[in-house]
């Protein structure tokens, strides 16, 4: 394949490319070699004393496997800085000596022929390989295909000049850095023996599984650490920056890695004596790495840590004039000195501490990265250092005085320096102000009026004049310039036009909706970095509802949003309540009608819940458990009819969109005190039946419940708008008018946007996982019940149907044995059939639709819509590529990691760099450990698995070190199935629960009795 600048830079993280970019540049790679096909590179460098001989096998676009001895590979695995370099000099050609090298060296590397191998190990091997040393064999393989690994060796040996011809064997003994390479061009050779011993020997080229802690304490500053008595103790050895252990047949790291010094040491004292006790400071050091040595739930200490990002406090400091402005941007961490903004990867000297709290701080990357992205969006230019930025032209710096320097003045501390300070003298803002006068009760008075950053007021004509000339900068005769804000042209002119305030100069009063609106402008100008449209969720405007007779604790957001449903409802008719994923929309909504069902002191018509098909089950189950005084009516499939007569009796209808088309006549003869529109993007076209069919319906309020309001366009909003408060935002043509170019024209659509928040927020409340959560990240863990779709739900019962009939015959013909392989095999299909029926492959059937699928696909659209990554984990990895042909590029790009993965860690790093929307489909046995996927805040579990620490294992791939933010965890599950029966027999027998093979295996607990199995399906 051709190799391009662009390409290499995919592969990697910026910083490994701009080193390697210099090295290529600099002509630090000598003897360049590349196979034939041209999918095999090397070339030879030196960093110092070390001598190092990259290699970069290519397979695909996206699948790069990389040798090096570099602590930077063998710590992550990834493409390193010298692969970069390797890559670049092959596509510029260069064939300049590395320093240190004479070309008369380079030109003695005697030509790469790849060659296939058999490969003889010392029978000394583990002694040897304690001592850092390693005697290797190697033997042509006449007939044998070449593989990777014979590729890789044959370069090692060619760049060494030690190439062999003919049927030679060649007999090596190495050491240090020399040893580790050649074991890393050993790992994964098919033809691998050790002298003397019968049968294959194994390099594994994964990571083993993790060490099991027995228990952790935090004792004073030490850190004190137990393993498990089950671990067998034997002595590691050093395979590059990992660990290893060697058994008979097979040798594996295990899955963690550190480059600092004494790591080693340290770990192989805790495998060899059981225990480890080590000062605090130390084993923050190499944190990440000690987390992916031990297998989660973590025991004791260790498992009970929280971990809390330190919130960082940023300097900003100008200097320069209204032709250019130089900024640098500095952060401090509590109890720390500023510093100037660092690389990601730089030590920042006191993180990750304990705090006195005991949660671990640690250092906020993305806190950084979004305070430099503000920057950049304010028009500055970064430069080569992370901290400096320039920004130059007076249009572009009156721009930056007048708009963002304001709002950084709230964030962070910011500095002017000598002659910037004496620039800011000259210039005068001129900003809307909004005063709120008096409180009618039913409305409410504002005044309003224009005044400078220097406290002037400017009458409103003169502003009229100004505004309506189209100019913004007006210089006074005194040499000053005055300049309007954004907000005057953008914000605030705007709004109070098309709310029809023809007199703005008097007082005027309000209600309703307008009046939030005008409460809410008010806050936006006097605090720039608020979001419109959930302000109001941090205000104590509306009465704190009580939860009697609600089975549930909410969280103090969720009270929050209870009480501003019900108080919208009784103020506006009407409320959109948009909380990101996992936040308890539903739970929210329940409480709010709870409390008008408690409150009501006569008999009141019914609340009506239209939800998607899939999400019946789960409405019915969570009000069930959370208002059980609550009568609930399931009006849906074909029996409906007989149900009608019910409907007068219950307080709450739940319908699916569907079912409510071809009812409405029906539910046009009623008024219902409330109506529920669940995933309300759903109604996102106006022109759709069940669009139009929820308008009709009359009821005495309406919400909307859906985390993507706006999900292609801005009209989706105007759609749902339609059914919450009908009119508010005008006819469709009117508001397309006005709000389509926010989708369009890029220079117009921040504006344009903010004005439609401020629009819609009286009617609006939105929170994020980063808004409520003020710890480490919490682990927001979602059990969703779904229903088999019809001809999946007959599927199953045909196969259990027959199983169980067939389990009988096999007891009496071939005993309890085989009857309990055969329930094994019998729970495994069904299993398989509640995930997606298609895996079972059965001849001439067609596949069947799966409930499961259908709800992944809606969960990552919304997902999608969010620019969130998603890691989704089954136990199938053919059920993984099923899943992977589906989803196309409106999801986001897509990786997947099963046992055929041959490079993961360049699959990790590519899914933590992707800048947008990513889904990792991840398989249990290939990913439940030794990944590091922070950059997902979504785990998704396609199928319960029998070891619940498994699942935790695995969520703990996002839910770790390094997460800033929470990670929702979705379970999905069908009711009335396999799963069902396994969920609850966990929850009773969760101590008897075990994993079924030693090598992480999910295939059935083997510790269950033939009638616990056999209980599952009956």
């Amino acid at each position: 394949m051709e190799i391009t600048e662009d390409w290499v830079r995919g592969l990697t993280g910026w910083k490994p490319f701009k080193e390697g970019k210099t090295m290529a540049d600099q002509g630090l790679v000598a003897g360049l070699k590349r196979s034939a096909d041209g999918n095999l590179i090397q070339g030879t460098m030196r960093e110092g004393k070390l001598a190092l001989r990259p290699i970069v096998k290519i397979a695909g676009p996206s699948d790069v496997n990389v040798q090096c001895g570099c602590p930077d590979h063998r710590a992550t695995g990834g493409v390193c800085a010298h692969a970069v370099a390797v890559l670049l000099s092959a596509i510029a050609g260069e064939k300049k000596p590395a320093a240190g090298a004479s070309p008369q060296q380079a030109a003695k590397a005697p030509a790469f022929v790849p060659m296939a191998w058999q490969v003889r190990l010392s029978p000394r091997l583990e002694s040897e390989w304690l001592e850092g040393k390693l005697s290797v064999r190697l033997l042509p393989a006449a007939g044998e295909p070449i593989t990777a690994a014979d590729a890789a060796i044959s370069a090692w040996l060619a760049d060494r000049g030690q190439a062999a011809s003919g049927s030679a064997p060649l007999a090596l003994r190495v050491a240090g850095e020399d040893a580790a390479a050649l074991l890393d061009r050993l790992a994964g050779h098919p033809r691998a023996e050790i002298d003397g011993r019968p049968g294959p020997f194994r390099l594994d080229s994964d990571p083993g599984p993790p060490l099991r802690l027995a228990d952790s304490r935090l004792e004073g500053s030490q850190v004190s650490l137990d393993l498990d008595p089950g671990e067998t103790r034997r002595k590691l050895v050093r395979w590059g920056s990992s660990p290893a252990f060697v058994g008979a047949g097979t040798a594996a790291r295990l899955p963690a890695a550190s480059g600092r010094p004494g790591w080693f040491e340290r770990v192989a004292n805790l495998a060899s004596q059981g225990k480890l006790r080590l000062p605090v400071a130390e084993f923050l050091a190499d944190l990440d790495a000690w987390l992916d040595l031990f297998e989660a739930p973590h025991p004791g200490w260790l498992g009970s840590l929280r971990f809390a990002s330190a919130d960082p406090d940023f300097v900003l400091d100008l200097e320069g004039s209204l032709e250019a402005l130089e900024a640098t941007l500095s952060v401090r961490y509590p109890g720390l000195s500023a510093r100037a903004l660092p690389d990601p990867g730089d030590d920042f000297p006191g993180l990750p501490a304990i705090a006195p709290d005991g949660h671990l701080q640690a250092r906020q990357i993305d806190a950084e990265e979004a305070a430099r992205h503000l920057l950049v969006i304010a028009g500055f230019e970064p430069s080569q250092r992370r901290a400096r930025f320039q920004l130059r032209g007076r249009d572009a710096i009156f721009g930056f005085i007048a708009d963002d320097l304001p709002a950084l003045r709230q964030r962070w501390t910011v500095r002017e320096g000598e002659r910037f300070a004496t620039v800011l003298k000259r210039v005068h803002v001129v900003r809307p102000e909004i005063e709120q006068k008096a409180d009618f009760g039913s409305s409410l008075a504002f005044e309003l009026s224009f005044q400078t950053t220097g406290g002037q007021r400017i009458p409103g004509p003169e502003m009229r004049r100004l505004l309506g000339g189209g100019k913004r900068r007006v210089t006074l005769k005194s040499g000053a310039e005055l300049v309007l804000s954004r907000t005057c042209e953008e914000l605030f002119q705007p709004l109070v036009s098309e709310i029809g305030i023809g007199r703005p100069d008097e007082e005027i009063r309000l209600s309703g909706a307008a009046s939030i609106l005008f409460q809410n402008l008010r806050e936006k100008l006097r605090n720039p970095l608020s979001k419109s449209s959930s302000d109001n969720s941090n205000k104590n405007e509306y009465e704190i509802i009580s939860n009697a007779g609600l089975k549930a604790k909410l969280r103090p957001y969720q009270t929050q949003g209870s009480s501003w449903l019900t108080d919208r409802l009784n103020r506006l008719g009407g409320a959109l309540l948009a909380d990101e994923m996992g936040l308890g929309k539903t739970l929210q909504t329940i409480a709010s009608i709870n409390h008008f069902k408690q409150h009501s002191s006569e008999p009141a018509e019914p609340t009506l819940v239209v939800a998607p098909t899939s999400l019946i089950g789960n409405w019915l189950a969570e009000l069930e458990r959370f208002a059980p005084d609550l009568k609930c009516l399931g009006f849906h499939g074909t029996g409906r009819d007989r149900l009608r007569d019910q409907i007068s009796g219950v307080d709450v209808i739940v319908t699916s969109y569907g079912t409510l088309v071809r009812d409405l006549a029906f539910h046009l003869q009623r008024e219902y005190r409330l109506i529920v529109a669940d995933e309300a993007s759903l109604l996102r076209n106006p022109d759709a039946e069940i669009s139009k069919a929820l308008a009709k319906v009359r009821a005495g309020g309406r919400i909307a419940l859906t985390g993507t309001p706006v999900e292609n366009r801005i009209q989706d909003l105007w759609a749902i708008f339609r059914f919450v408060a009908p009119g508010y935002l005008g006819d469709r043509k009117e508001f397309k008018e006005r709000y389509e170019p926010a989708s369009t024209d890029p220079k117009a659509s921040a504006g344009l946007l903010e004005r439609l928040r401020l629009r819609i927020s009286p009617f609006v409340l939105r929170r994020t996982k980063e808004q409520v959560a003020k710890d480490l990240p919490d682990k927001i863990e979602i059990d969703e019940w779904l229903t088999l779709a019809d001809d999946q739900a007959a599927l199953y019962a045909s196969l259990a149907r027959s199983g169980l009939d067939e389990l009988e015959r096999i007891r009496e013909q071939q005993g309890e044995g085989a009857g309990k392989m055969h329930l094994l095999t019998l729970l495994l299909r069904l299993r398989q059939t509640c995930v997606d029926p298609g895996l079972l492959e059965i001849p001439g059937r067609k596949d069947s639709n799966s409930a499961k699928i259908d709800r992944l696909l809606e969960l990552l659209g919304e997902r999608f819509e969010n620019g969130g990554k998603t890691l989704i984990f089954s136990q199938f990895a053919k059920n993984l590529r099923r899943i992977e042909n589906r989803l196309q590029s409106d999801f986001g790009k897509v990786f997947c990691l099963d046992g055929t993965t041959r490079n993961r860690q360049s699959l990790v790093d590519a899914f933590q760099s992707e800048p947008g929307p990513a889904v990792f489909l991840i398989s249990l046995k290939a990913g439940g450990y030794g990944l590091n996927l922070t950059a997902a805040d979504a785990v998704v579990h396609l199928d319960p698995w029998w070891n619940p620490a498994v699942e935790a294992q695995a969520t703990d791939r996002a839910h770790r070190i390094g997460q800033t933010r929470p990670v929702t965890v979705y379970r999905l599950m069908t009711r009335d199935t396999v799963e069902e029966r396994v969920r609850r027999m966990q929850d009773r027998k969760r101590a008897l629960i075990d994993a079924a093979t030693g090598d992480g295996d999910d295939s059935a607990p083997m510790n269950w009795t033939s009638g616990e199995l056999e209980g599952l399906l009956r």
